[in-house]
């Protein structure tokens, strides 16, 4: 009973113990650490900093300050760049405050306040910039989006703004003619063995522009050129382009003509300088890419700050430029979330007696032996007839007689969960485990051995290597391998025999393609053991029953298994540039970065000028005759007077067919509204017999096709339809245009009389 009583006292005494102990934790600690959990992340901080000036001394309280102040301020820094790259600037600025609030000194929360004050910097520029292009101002909206970039390549809206732009104008050089109004003007130009200097004075007194020729530019030399309704920089690039010219802009209506030669290029065309910083790329394959694609006059390549400086023409920076921004893009990261489980389950049975396995005696001396023989721990049978027990000096057994009941169970798991990022196409590499020695000795004659250890990794060991997908998939070669040291093994006898641990080693590698966020599980990778031992005293084990009486058994069965779960999460994926980034125009094999000559559509009204005395078509004035005539001492009121009388001009609708076409032949009928103002659209119908033609473009065959006519269709202001003749009858037969509506911009009607019905002959 007072045994019972001291018990219960003792326990209660350690519980009372206990409790105070509980008790006696620091309060602020514990709000600290709820308050963190709830996530009230500054208020817990305050009271575990609280709990650190109650107690300086305490181990446990310091160690998680400082880890929980560390992960929150990742935590709200990760939260304040992801606010910043959102565009959320406001909330990413009150993050970075946050952050410097509680650690005065972070560089990183500073460099955020500064990223956010420049973005809201860019952003009012980028504003300024899509006001300038609003008002046409197309050249000052491209220098102050190139400023932007030029601090912060990844801003969002001044990327898209340079596509727009780029999209817009053909820019590819600083003197592009289309941004200059004078040159933008249609023309129509039909010259046949002209000399160039009477086109260009034309072109001169035609548009105001002024020409300056070199001494050594071939005025007499003649050409021949027949366009239509084309602007004159698109005529006079083709006309310097053919005569092997080149042009410099002067000033707004004034262009330096010159021979488009290499001395002549060395004199007039000027360089610029241009330093390109290679953010993501290694700048010396950089280099030899811009170099075997563009070949650039002169490049100097930076290692250390891995930049290149290139001097040459403006149209060969610009060209160098889109090559750097399609290449110079960040390898794709993935985050790799590995599980790794180690599972040991072992278990051991030791069970029976544990009987003596030998027993020793000796004898004692002068009884009945001789003294060297009673000397001697060894004792023969024949001391043992003469002398009896009696001369047994000590009587040793090995050891106690005992019975064993004992069964263990040990069941272990390891888990460990590594978080790595690795780029795309790079290796990762996880160990977990230790480093074991392997020792080799070095004899040498005359002075001695000497031990030296190497260390080999003996634990789990995995490697991977991720390729990320364009489609957001991750390719992972993997490659796992678990090793143990399974115990040492001598390589001979005696001292000099080398001693080498035995290391058992369990691989697996394959090659696996997950989606992002897919998780995979490697098992399998067991090792199971199993091991019986059966002792006692022989004779009697081998003997039925009584055997299993008088016998020992142990058995253990150890079973090891490793589970591997592996996540890939994309980080960044493959930047794909869109098509006008990656497709562009890269020049000629002699003339890197130049545009393209072309001559592109433009609206009907323009100028004329004919080389032949005949009358104009359409109502375009004829400087070929009006020249003959002493033009070039009038005034330019004509040239005007021209102008509005072909704009004047009534509108008109024009059928055309055939006169005759033979049976089972295919022709066309063509339907064009004649007109010099293009913002007219009009509607019709065209009718014919569907007994005798045939309707080859689809649609219904009932006589009848519905017309449309305008700027804001296809085909523009003409409509071409095809027929086949499916009558076999020699006859005629009638194409007529009916039903005629045409309105101008504003909706209002336009009186147009209608052609009259076509006749078709057949045979």
């Amino acid at each position: 009973m007072n045994t019972t009583k001291r018990i219960l006292i003792l326990l209660l005494l350690a519980l009372i113990t206990g409790c105070a102990m509980h008790t006696t934790r620091n309060p602020s600690f514990l709000e600290g650490k709820r308050l963190i959990a709830e996530g009230r992340l500054e208020e817990g901080l305050g009271k575990l900093e609280q709990a650190a000036r109650e107690e300086p001394d305490d181990r446990e309280v310091g160690a998680t300050l400082a880890r929980e102040r560390d992960t929150i301020i990742g935590q709200i820094l990760f939260e304040a760049d992801n606010a910043r790259l959102a565009g959320n600037l406001d909330q990413a600025e009150q993050n970075y405050q946050r952050v410097l609030n509680i650690r005065a000194s972070s560089e990183r929360a500073r460099e955020g306040l500064d990223a956010v004050d420049l973005e809201r910097r860019h952003i009012v520029l980028v504003n300024q910039a899509k006001e300038a292009l609003a008002h046409g101002d197309v050249d000052g909206a491209e220098k102050i989006v190139r400023g932007v970039l030029a601090d912060n390549p990844m801003q969002s809206e001044a990327r898209q703004l340079i596509k727009a732009l780029s999209e817009q104008i053909a820019r590819a050089e600083m003197s592009e003619l289309s941004l200059i109004t004078e040159f933008s003007k249609p023309i129509t130009m039909e010259f046949r063995d002209t000399s160039l200097k009477t086109m260009f004075e034309l072109i001169s007194r035609t548009a105001g522009i002024n020409f300056v020729f070199d001494r050594n530019v071939q005025q007499e030399a003649t050409a021949s050129i027949f366009v239509r309704d084309n602007s004159i920089e698109d005529v006079l690039k083709l006309m310097l382009l053919t005569n092997q010219l080149a042009y410099k802009v002067l000033n707004s209506n004034t262009l330096l003509i010159y021979p488009d030669t290499p001395a002549k290029q060395k004199d007039y065309q000027e360089l610029v300088v241009r330093s390109f910083h290679v953010a993501n790329t290694d700048v010396k394959q950089m280099v030899a890419m811009i170099r075997g694609l563009v070949k650039a006059r002169d490049i100097y390549v930076n290692e250390k700050l891995n930049l290149f400086v290139i001097r040459d023409t403006l149209e060969m920076i610009r060209l160098v430029e889109r090559l750097v921004a399609i290449n110079d893009f960040p390898d794709p990261e993935v985050m790799l979330d590995v599980v790794v489980l180690e599972v040991k389950r072992d278990s051991t049975l030791d069970l029976g007696p544990n009987m003596p396995t030998s027993v020793t005696f000796s004898a004692v001396p002068g009884i009945g032996t001789p003294a060297q023989a009673a000397a001697d721990s060894v004792v023969k049978m024949s001391m043992i007839k003469n002398t009896g027990f009696e001369g047994l000096r000590s009587f040793t057994i090995s050891n106690q007689a005992r019975i064993d009941f004992g069964r263990t169970l040990t069941n272990a798991d390891v888990l460990a969960n590594p978080r790595i990022r690795v780029k795309s196409r790079e290796k990762a590499k996880i160990h977990i485990g230790n480093k074991e020695p392997v020792f080799t000795v070095t004899n040498t004659a005359n002075v001695g051995s000497a031990a030296s250890a190497t260390y080999i990794d003996v634990g789990l060991k995995f490697e991977v290597e991720p390729v990320v997908r364009t489609n957001n998939e991750v390719t992972l070669k993997a490659l796992l391998e678990v090793s143990s040291n399974l115990g040492e093994k001598r390589s001979g006898s005696g001292e000099n025999a080398a001693t080498a641990i035995v290391i058992g080693t369990r691989t697996a590698e394959t090659v696996l393609e997950l989606r992002d966020g897919e998780t995979q599980v490697l098992a399998g990778l067991i090792q199971d053991d199993l091991s019986r031992v059966r002792s006692g005293i022989a004779g009697l084990t081998d003997i039925p029953v009584l055997g299993d009486i008088f016998s020992k058994q142990v058995r253990k069965h150890n079973k090891t298994e490793i589970i591997l779960l592996i996540t890939p999460h994309i980080v960044r994926n493959v930047i794909q540039p869109n098509h006008f980034e990656s497709e562009f125009y890269s020049g000629t094999a002699s003339a890197a970065g130049k545009l393209p000559v072309t001559i592109r559509k433009t609206a009907p009204r323009s100028l004329a000028m004919e080389s032949s005395n005949s009358a104009s078509d359409g109502g375009y004035m004829s400087l070929g005759r009006a020249r003959s005539a002493g033009l070039f001492g009038a005034a330019p009121d004509l040239f005007e007077e021209a102008v509005t009388q072909a704009r004047e001009a009534s509108p008109s609708l024009t059928l055309r067919v055939p006169e005759s076409v033979a049976g089972g032949r295919e022709f066309t009928a063509t339907v064009r509204l004649v007109t010099q103002d293009p913002m007219l659209s009009g509607e019709l119908n065209l009718t014919y017999d569907p007994d005798t033609l045939e309707l080859v473009d689809g649609g219904e065959k009932s006589g009848m096709r519905s017309l449309k006519l305008g700027r804001d269709q296809s085909t523009g202001m003409t409509a071409v339809l095809r027929f086949k003749v499916i009558s076999t009858n020699a006859t005629s037969t009638e194409i007529a245009l009916q039903n005629l509506q045409v309105r101008d911009e504003t909706g209002q009607p336009v009186e147009v009389n209608l052609p009259p019905a076509a006749s078709i002959r057949i045979q």
